[in-house]
């Protein structure tokens, strides 16, 4: 199986964000950034090393301001399980994320969701 291939099965079997993160640290990625429209993803590796993927669901809409409370709420079904990726993907877009950046590795690990007049950054639990 190939990184592409592997990158599918992990957001195809993960049913929540914590579960897709350590499916992605299992495959040694340290940190990646998502552009929310065009669902471009760029994974880092620890040498260096990266790798370009695009999300099938692509296409999307970004709301044209920040909206901190809906970022967090998106946030937060994603970690329970209520919502699936494409359906977060759609719940970031309309709170005005343009992009988010992920870091998996390290003493800080952290999603900050970026937008147009606002940012949210939210700690990554120490477990994963």
């Amino acid at each position: 199986m190939n990184i592409q291939e592997a990158l599918q099965a992990a957001y195809g079997a993960a049913k929540s964000y914590p579960e897709l993160a350590a499916r992605l640290l299992e495959l040694g990625i340290s940190s990646y950034t998502v552009d929310t429209a065009s669902g471009i993803i760029l994974y880092r590796f620890p040498d260096g090393a990266h790798v370009l993927h695009h999300d099938a669901h692509a296409g999307r809409t970004v709301a044209p301001a920040f909206d901190e409370a809906a970022t967090i709420q998106a946030v937060r079904d994603s970690q329970a399980g209520k919502i699936d990726y494409p359906g977060f993907m759609q719940a970031i877009a309309d709170a005005g994320v343009h992009l988010y950046e992920a870091t998996l590795a390290g003493n800080h690990k952290r999603v900050t969701y970026i937008g147009i007049g606002g940012m949210y950054e939210e700690a990554i639990p120490a477990a994963l």
